[in-house]
C-alpha cells in the first residue's frame, strides 16, 4: 500500500527538479515508471544541496545547513526529515535502492570543503560535487556506472568554467567508458546530449530549449 505522504513528497521532487534542472529531469523520462520518482529525489536532493553554497556568505552557515542534512540521512533528525519532503523522499530512495549512506555523507563533506574553498580547481570539483549524482542515478537504476560518473562530473565542471574543448574531451571519455551500456544508463547521463551542443556552442551560450530536448532523446537511443 502507497504512503500517500511519501508520494506526495516524490511530487515534490518531480516539481523541483523539473523546475531546477530541466535537462536532467528531461532525461529521467528514459526511466522505467517506478525508477523515475527515485531519480528526481535524486536531482531535487542535489539541487537544495547546491542552493546552500549559492544562498550563504559565511561559510559556517553554510555547514550547519549541511549538517543537518548528514544528521536527518544518519538518522538523527527522524520527525524533522520526514516533514521536509526533499529529505522524505531521500531517505525512502537510499533505503528502497540500496544506496550507501555513507558515500552520501561524503558528498555532502565535500560540499562542506567547497564552502572553505578547499576544491581548488574544476576537476577536482567536478569528482567531488557532481560526479556523485550520476553514480548514484546510476545505482538507483540499479548498475554502476563509478568511472562514467567521475568523466560526466568533471565534463560538466569544465563545461560551467568555459573550458569547452576539454569539458567536449571529457564528455567524449564518459561515453567511452559507458560503452554499449549508454542506452541503459541514458537516465543518469542523458544531459550529456544537451551539454554537448553546449560545448560545441562554446561562448554563443547555451543551445535553445528544443535543441536541448532532441539531443538528449538522441543521447538516449544510445546514439
Amino acid at each position: 500500500m502507497s504512503d500517500p505522504r511519501l508520494d506526495e513528497a516524490y511530487v515534490h521532487c518531480d516539481a523541483l527538479a523539473r523546475e531546477q534542472d530541466r535537462d536532467r529531469w528531461i532525461a529521467t523520462l528514459f526511466a522505467p515508471q517506478p525508477l523515475r520518482r527515485h531519480l528526481h529525489a535524486l536531482i531535487a536532493f542535489a539541487c537544495e544541496i547546491q542552493r546552500i553554497r549559492r544562498a550563504v556568505k559565511d561559510p559556517l552557515a553554510g555547514e550547519m545547513r549541511l549538517v543537518w542534512w548528514l544528521e536527518a540521512i544518519d538518522g538523527e533528525r527522524a520527525a524533522e526529515a520526514q516533514a521536509n519532503p526533499v529529505a522524505a523522499a531521500m531517505l525512502a530512495t537510499i533505503a528502497e535502492r540500496g544506496l550507501r549512506k555513507d558515500r552520501f555523507e561524503a558528498w555532502l563533506l565535500a560540499w562542506r570543503d567547497d564552502l572553505y574553498e578547499k576544491l581548488n580547481d574544476d576537476e577536482a570539483r567536478g569528482r567531488a560535487l557532481l560526479a556523485p549524482l550520476y553514480a548514484f542515478s546510476a545505482r538507483a537504476l540499479g548498475g554502476e556506472a563509478e568511472l562514467a560518473a567521475v568523466a560526466a562530473g568533471e565534463a560538466e565542471a569544465l563545461l560551467a568554467a568555459g573550458r569547452y574543448g576539454d569539458a567536449l574531451a571529457r564528455m567524449v571519455e564518459a561515453e567511452r567508458v559507458l560503452g554499449e551500456a549508454v542506452g541503459e544508463f541514458a537516465p543518469a547521463f542523458g544531459v550529456l546530449g544537451a551539454q554537448h551542443l553546449d560545448a560545441r556552442r562554446g561562448s554563443r551560450g547555451p543551445a535553445p530549449a528544443w535543441r536541448r530536448q532532441v539531443a538528449i532523446w538522441w543521447w538516449g537511443r544510445g546514439r
